[in-house]
């Protein structure tokens, strides 16, 4: 994650900005850690993930180690999955995935085409064809826990997800039911995976532009600035942040300053400036998104140094050895 900005001095600024191509969007890009979305997999280190009951356990078993195997931050795998209980564990998923499908027949699709044309061309004949229609659903409905050594359930999931096609005869190969299923399982394992681990985000994020209320001076600067962001962003930061120094109240300005902060981490600096934009222009939507965005990459960050603690740690307790979990 980049360090906070410096002031650059106008005149630099400036060359750096008119010598600018305009290679993509006013944007300034942010990268931090998304938060997962429970803390459950914050001191795990190894889960195994039992033989799952029901028609689509097999898939879902093999799709959830699959993703929680490639759960990781910085390019640091976050678990390690078992190959069996036989191994050392932390926690285990234990669980169901049963599907059902339907197929309901719908209304005729009507196609008219033109059977035979005159020597103008045009046509004089005309045929309908009539086209067998279906709706293909499918249901996938999944039941897992994760638990842990002591038997404790660390985090639970229950849903029902379903997806449905609809498919005419002349539209080519029927859905596979199969495959609609399987997507459906790969859905709720990226969940899973999601829940457990933070996970590397970068994004591009759009500044505002709107220059009113600045001196000529500024408004020059600021448009420079702008201009700025499509070839060196850091330095774009730095010219909004000099630029703040004599437009302390402008709300454009505030706000690119405040998502400067947020681009090099420094959370708490961007949410103040983003309230000082708000009070401002109360009336910018992209201000209020900004402060949950701000919150998200704080709580990320806060997951990943509590991990970075906990295995850091040394351990006070004599480690028990693995032992069956009941069934």
């Amino acid at each position: 994650m980049k360090s906070g900005f410096r002031i650059a001095s106008g005149a630099a600024v400036l060359g750096a900005a008119f010598a600018a191509t305009f290679a993509h969007a006013e944007t300034i890009s942010v990268e931090g850690y998304l938060p997962a979305s429970s803390d459950a997999g914050i001191e795990l280190e190894v889960i195994a993930v039992d033989p799952l009951d029901g028609n689509q356990g097999g898939k879902l078993g093999f799709e959830l180690k699959k993703a929680l195997e490639r759960a990781g931050v910085d390019n640091n795998r976050w678990f390690d999955v078992a190959p069996g209980r036989d191994t050392p564990v932390d926690a285990v998923f234990q669980g169901s995935a049963d599907s059902q499908s339907s197929i309901t027949q719908l209304e005729d699709k009507e196609v008219r085409s033109c059977e035979k044309k005159n020597e103008d061309k045009k046509c004089i004949r005309y045929k309908t064809t009539y086209y067998d229609c279906n709706r293909f659903e499918v249901s996938l409905y999944p039941d897992i826990e994760l638990v842990s050594r002591e038997g404790e359930v660390l985090y639970y999931e229950r849903d029902e997800l379903t997806r449905t096609e609809d498919h005419c005869d002349d539209s080519g190969s029927r859905p596979s039911r199969s495959e609609m299923a399987s997507g459906l399982v790969r859905s709720f394992a990226g969940r899973v995976r999601r829940a457990l681990a933070p996970r590397n985000y970068r994004q591009d994020y759009r500044i505002l532009e709107r220059r009113k209320g600045l001196e000529k001076a500024d408004r020059h600067a600021f448009k420079a600035a702008v201009k700025l962001t499509k070839i060196d962003e850091d330095a774009a930061c730095e010219a909004f942040k000099a630029i703040e120094l004599s437009a302390p109240d402008q709300a454009s300005v505030l706000f690119n300053v405040a998502l400067c902060h947020e681009r090099f981490g420094d959370y708490d600096m961007a949410r103040e400036t983003y309230q000082r934009a708000l009070d401002a222009s109360p009336d910018k939507p992209m201000t209020l998104e900004a402060f949950d965005r701000v919150d998200n990459w704080q709580q990320g960050l806060n997951q990943v140094n509590m991990r970075a603690e906990i295995m850091a740690a040394p351990s006070d307790e004599e480690v028990p050895p693995a032992v069956p979990f009941s069934q």
